[in-house]
């Protein structure tokens, strides 16, 4: 290696050394992605995709499942999500991706997008899921979810939609989430 390399590396390797000190730091508030996803987001050295693919490797270790799919969250702000999903790996024997990798999916996406809009307190949990299966899905998959404000705190019961869109734009699949919620803090 030439000393320019080896410079360029020792950079790399502390900017990677001081992310994962605050990624660490924000692991505990996992519980609310908003946090981690701005913590991230400020952390201007890193590359957009680099941060993209820590936070979905986050959510990966609080979330297995979305371990098996491809998947990047591209845009998270109070309420709303979106993520891609690459599927050459994930298709079935059909060449389309699976019903369970779709689902798996847009709930991830539907529950960041819930989980941005809770306070510390707060529970949501996912009760319901009915998927319309619309087009075949193959090649890049694009996914988004937005939740309207919670304006009534005794609310029990939430329920958002994820549209799931191929590279043409034309909707593959639509979820709807229903979440039973516990409200406790303002």
């Amino acid at each position: 290696m030439t000393q320019f390399q080896l410079i360029v590396a020792g950079i790399l390797v502390a900017v990677l050394v001081v992310a994962s000190a605050i990624i660490s730091k924000k692991l505990a508030a996992l519980r609310n992605p908003l946090q981690v996803w701005d913590a991230l987001n400020n952390i201007g050295l890193l590359p957009i995709r680099i941060r993209a693919w820590i936070f979905s490797t986050l959510v990966g270790f609080a979330n297995p499942y979305t371990r098996s799919i491809n998947f990047r969250i591209t845009e998270l702000r109070k309420g709303k999500a979106c993520g891609v999903m690459k599927t050459k790996k994930i298709s079935n024997p059909f060449r389309c991706v699976h019903a369970a990798a779709l689902i798996t999916f847009g709930e991830t996406v539907g529950a960041l997008a819930v989980f941005s809009l809770l306070g510390k307190k707060d529970r949501a949990i996912l009760t319901n899921i009915n998927a319309e299966y619309i087009k075949v899905s193959r090649g890049l998959l694009t996914a988004s979810s937005v939740v309207d404000p919670i304006k009534d705190r005794e609310s029990k019961e939430l329920v958002n939609t994820v549209l799931i869109k191929n590279a043409a734009f034309e909707t593959v699949a639509v979820l709807t989430l229903t979440w039973r919620t516990d409200l406790m803090s303002l």
